[in-house]
């Protein structure tokens, strides 16, 4: 596959058609349709079919555009890196930030960072593993910040240790639950889970095996820590939850801790690049503040 065929795969597969990636690239259709069959007959493939909708990636043509992605993100980083070695205030970091992230380190550390790079652009968004790990190693993302995700998810990933957070049971303030003491009184709790199965939410399984009860099943799952937080509110529900950042949310949602005898394994908070792919020289300034900022806490 030539190198122009990289950009012209991604730009079809962002934009969902050919019409519209022709359009963004500023070529015509034609042309764009015959590169992208020069880069199959290369390939020996179909990378896309045609659909009412417009085009949709093959199997193959969904790894090839893992790939397609990686190498068009370190291109634009080479591009960046050099600049800024020439001391030019240019470029941009993208970092994901789990809600403990987004409200108690990113601030003072953004902060930092602009004292000493003032121009550069930095991207926030908010996720948690492991739909955030797909971004990192792709290279759409140059930081991730939050719970550190289990060995066999780290493929590919260099995580490193900042802080650890306790963790509590909450629920409303007007729920009868607020007065149990043991797990044993919230087995038929309304249990809600946030994130994925496999994600952070997920923790609140072990205690209740290492107490030898049967954990409970969470029939709700909520991407968002502020979408549960409502539900917990509204409903009386329960969820596990970080207690460096219960304070906080206290001020806007009526919940409080349930002060439960059994302890709940503390939350590992990480921050995590790609291994094997060096940072941009803002992208490692922009780590060293978040680092600067953990050590504060």
């Amino acid at each position: 596959m030539k190198p122009q065929h990289i950009q012209i795969l991604v730009a079809i597969a962002e934009h969902g058609s050919l019409r519209a990636a022709a359009k963004y690239l500023g070529k015509s259709q034609p042309a764009l349709t015959q590169s992208l069959r020069q880069a199959e007959d290369d390939l020996g493939v179909a990378l896309f079919s045609r659909t009412s909708r417009g085009v949709e990636l093959t199997v193959i043509g969904e790894r090839v555009l893992v790939r397609a992605r990686t190498i068009t993100s370190e291109i634009a980083r080479l591009d960046e890196e050099v600049a800024q070695l020439r001391g030019e205030q240019i470029g941009a970091v993208s970092v994901c930030l789990s809600p403990l992230a987004a409200m108690r380190i990113m601030p003072r550390a953004l902060t930092l960072f602009r004292k000493t790079h003032p121009k550069i652009e930095v991207r926030l968004s908010s996720g948690l593993f492991p739909s955030a790990l797909k971004p990192l190693r792709e290279g759409r993302t140059d930081l991730l910040i939050g719970p550190a995700p289990p060995t066999d998810m780290a493929r590919e990933i260099t995580v490193e240790h900042l802080i650890d957070t306790p963790i509590k049971v909450v629920t409303s303030l007007g729920s009868p639950l607020l007065h149990a003491r043991s797990l044993s009184e919230l087995s038929d709790a309304q249990w809600i889970m946030i994130g994925a199965p496999t994600g952070p939410g997920d923790i609140f399984n072990q205690p209740f095996f290492e107490h030898g009860l049967t954990p409970p099943h969470a029939l709700t799952t909520s991407e968002s820590y502020f979408g549960a937080l409502s539900l917990v509110e509204s409903l009386g529900a329960v969820c596990t939850f970080p207690e460096l950042l219960l304070e906080d949310v206290r001020q806007t949602w009526k919940i409080a801790p349930i002060a439960i005898r059994e302890n709940i394994a503390p939350l590992k908070i990480a921050l995590m690049t790609r291994a094997g792919h060096p940072l941009t020289p803002a992208a490692d300034a922009l780590a060293m503040c978040i680092r600067r900022r953990v050590s504060s806490m």
